[in-house]
């Protein structure tokens, strides 16, 4: 019986879907073809190909999906080793055995190869080609690989060749060659040429050295041209003990300094910017500049160096030099290279000593008043004013200082008291300041007013007079280095002088005056810091209000202290500086010199300020313009300073009956007690420190006090009703006057026990301080 068609397809359906018949359908649908027969028909078709065949083409010749292809494909590469997937393409043995025979005709014709070109010609990787040909090395392809360039392969006889050219061509070289430049030229392949070149210098063929490795700088030199090279450089060296870099440059020595510093490398040698020099010229140079000392002379080390070192090379030896003494020597350095002793340059000063006394003398009788200018004038006048109230003046600030709580200030409503405290002086300690870096001082403050000596021609001229045989620019140097000093001497002299002429105190009064001053500012300015650290404790408006309430109170009379030091240069000092207002301070500031002028324009607008760190900013800028030194304090300073400005207080609190006045001294004195810092705080501000004081001192303390301050507060309330409403007998008043009685009876009642809270004996705190 015969199937019709369709059954057949049915059949074969009800197969596919049971799973017990595997066939592909084509591409046009009329042909089931077997996975077998696909593999069959790819590998007789890779076959007829020549052993290289496209997936992709497959597709179209076997008629099946690219799918099933790709698949069998797979599968066939996975059981036969001889045939490989590459980039789509399948190939087996016999196709690379005739791709080596190939190359290797073109390696015979050319020489070398390179897998590169190989890649572009065939369509082929480059690791694919490498791993494929490696092992028909020297079998089909009569070739090597470079070992250091994998992607070249040359015949044996090309090595040859090549071998040859090199050697012959390095052979005849004797001056050091850029090998870049012969490769370019001759065409040598580059790896190949290293390799080569290598060998044949290590095996001692060539005579010579490759410098710089197998980069674009690699030079190779010669062995006649090294012994050459070295042969002048040591003789230069042993004729001259200096070694110029340029010159060795000139030889073709890429870098002199390694150069130098190998073939040297037992010899001690200086190095400059531009040479080197041995240690005979480092030893002539010292010799010259010690005899030069010892001689109370100059020396110009220029002269005894060789004309072809720089002046900059000059002066890095002098330096080096110099820097070699086992002591410091009494020397100036002029124009680099000229050594000069002080006992020559005091030899100089002395020249114009008699010329100094001549012309003082000479402008003292011909026109004394241009000569002793106004600033002579102002000085005496204020040295005068200081002789007389000196005294007075520092009882005052003593006095003011450890006063802890200074005059009260009253002001209408509750709490309005405040207290001004000042700072403490630290007593038994000397100041570390000599009376000539005071005086020094006060000449650098008036320096504006410097009265001129000789011009710096004319001292030139002088010096021409009375030295000879020495050098233009020394002459030059040496008047602008001693015109200054020249200048100040001559201004002592005209001093002297006027001094002898008046009945001015002494110089030594002056410079005890000055030192008092910086005394003073420098206590004043440790209290503020201290103030400060106290302030941090609180949140940012009350910090706020105790930094305005000290800008008004201390940090002005710093302020003042120092306008008023600047006043008396200016005919305008006050016997009280507190009475310096700040129209004054306006009026002083218009007169003072420009470079004085701005910082302390700085330091008066910094009082109406809210901050204290600008204000100290101001105060450092200002003491450095005025030539005020601040001693700074340290700890054991501090810790006196607290222990003063608490007995202060102590005593203040011991001696005022006046309740407002107990509160704040013992608010003030709990605080110090249990932060260790102290406090500079008006009346408005103690309810913020007994709130404060609520988290640090036991809670009955606390109540006390808050209960002191209510009781405080009605009696300031109940004194200003009675002011305001007069003496009129009225009911309200007699009431008034009661409650206020008893509010005066509980407050004396409770006075003696909140001053216990810090009279009382505290072991503990007296141990701390």
């Amino acid at each position: 019986h015969r199937l019709s068609e369709r059954n057949c397809i049915e059949i074969v359906a009800k197969l596919i879907a049971e799973k017990q018949l595997e066939v592909v359908h084509t591409l046009d649908g009329k042909e089931y073809v077997t996975p077998a027969q696909i593999s069959r028909e790819i590998q007789d078709e890779l076959h007829v190909c020549g052993g290289r065949v496209n997936i992709v083409d497959l597709q179209q010749i076997i008629n099946v999906d690219l799918v099933h292809i790709e698949s069998r494909a797979n599968d066939i590469v996975k059981s036969d080793r001889t045939i490989q997937l590459v980039l789509g393409q399948l190939i087996n043995e016999s196709y690379l055995d005739q791709l080596a025979e190939e190359i290797n005709d073109k390696l015979q014709e050319t020489g070398q190869v390179t897998v590169s070109e190989l890649c572009k010609t065939y369509d082929l990787p480059g690791d694919f080609l490498i791993q494929a040909l490696s092992p028909r090395l020297g079998r089909i392809i009569h070739g090597r690989l470079d070992q250091d360039n994998k992607g070249v392969i040359f015949t044996e006889a090309f090595v040859a060749r090549h071998r040859a050219r090199i050697r012959g061509l390095f052979s005849a070289i004797t001056w050091p060659t850029s090998v870049t430049n012969l490769i370019t030229r001759y065409g040598f392949q580059e790896q190949l040429l290293y390799s080569v070149l290598e060998e044949l210098v290590n095996s001692g063929r060539l005579k010579g050295t490759v410098v710089g490795g197998r980069q674009d700088k690699a030079v190779f030199v010669p062995d006649i041209y090294a012994r050459t090279q070295s042969n002048w450089v040591d003789s230069f060296f042993k004729q001259n003990s200096y070694l110029e870099f340029d010159a060795l440059s000139r030889l073709g020595i890429p870098d002199p300094v390694n150069y130098i510093k190998k073939r040297y490398k037992s010899t001690k040698l200086l190095f400059l910017k531009a040479a080197c020099v041995g240690q005979e010229i480092v030893d002539q140079v010292e010799a010259s500049v010690d005899e030069a000392i010892s001689s109370g002379t100059w020396v110009d080390i220029a002269t005894l160096l060789p004309s072809s070192l720089s002046i900059e090379d000059a002066g890095i030896l002098l330096q080096q030099v110099m820097r070699s003494f086992n002591k410091q020597l009494p020397t100036v350095i002029f124009s680099d290279t000229i050594v000069v002793s002080e006992k020559f340059i005091n030899s100089c000063t002395d020249l114009f000593s008699d010329l100094m006394h001549q012309k003082a003398e000479k402008e003292m009788k011909n026109n004394p008043v241009n000569l002793v200018t106004e600033e002579d004038l102002k000085q005496a006048s204020i040295l005068e004013n200081v002789s007389a109230n000196k005294k007075d003046r520092k009882d005052e600030r003593r006095k003011k200082a450890i006063e802890g709580s200074g005059s009260v200030r009253g002001g209408g409503g509750g709490n309005a008291r405040e207290i001004r405290i000042k700072k403490t002086k630290k007593k038994g300690r000397k100041d570390a300041d000599s009376d000539e870096e005071s005086q020094a001082s006060s000449t650098r403050k008036n320096k504006h007013l410097e009265i001129p000596f000789m011009t710096q021609e004319e001292i030139q001229d002088v010096l021409r007079s009375y030295i000879h045989d020495c050098p233009e620019e020394l002459i030059t140097e040496l008047a602008e280095h001693l015109i200054r000093s020249l200048t100040a001497s001559y201004q002592e002299v005209v001093r002297s002088l006027f001094m002898s002429s008046t009945s001015s105190l002494s110089g030594a009064s002056r410079r005890r005056t000055i030192k008092d001053l910086q005394d003073e500012v420098s206590n004043l300015y440790n209290n503020i810091r201290l103030f400060e650290k106290g302030t941090k404790h609180f949140t940012d408006e009350t910090q706020t209000n105790l930094a305005k309430h000290m800008l008004k109170t201390i940090c002005t009379d710093i302020t003042n202290l120092i306008f008023n030091s600047l006043a008396a240069d200016l005919m305008m000092a006050t016997e009280d500086c507190t009475a310096i207002t700040s129209e004054v301070r306006k009026k002083i500031l218009a007169k003072l010199p420009e470079e004085t002028r701005g910082p302390l324009t700085k330091l008066h607008a910094s009082l109406n300020g809210k901050s204290l760190e600008d204000f100290l900013l101001c105060l450092d800028s200002a003491t450095d313009a005025c030539d005020i030194m601040v001693k700074k304090g340290d700890k054991k300073k501090e810790r006196q300073i607290l222990f003063q400005h608490r007995q202060a207080l102590i005593e203040q609190l011991k001696v005022t009956e006046d309740p407002a006045l107990v509160l704040h001294l013992t608010s003030a004195l709990l605080f110090q007690f249990s932060t260790h810092c102290m406090l500079h705080a008006p009346g408005r501000c103690v309810p913020q420190i007994i709130t404060f004081l609520s988290t640090k001192i036991p809670e009955d303390q606390h109540s006390l006090l808050v209960k002191y301050q209510g009781l405080v507060v009605k009696q300031l309330v109940s004194q200003n009703y009675k002011i305001g409403q007069g003496d009129d007998n009225t009911v309200d008043n007699l009431v008034e006057e009661e409650c206020a009685d008893t509010v005066r009876k509980e407050l004396q009642e409770i006075t003696t026990s909140l001053k216990d809270l810090v009279l009382r004996p505290r072991k503990s705190s007296v141990t701390e301080e």
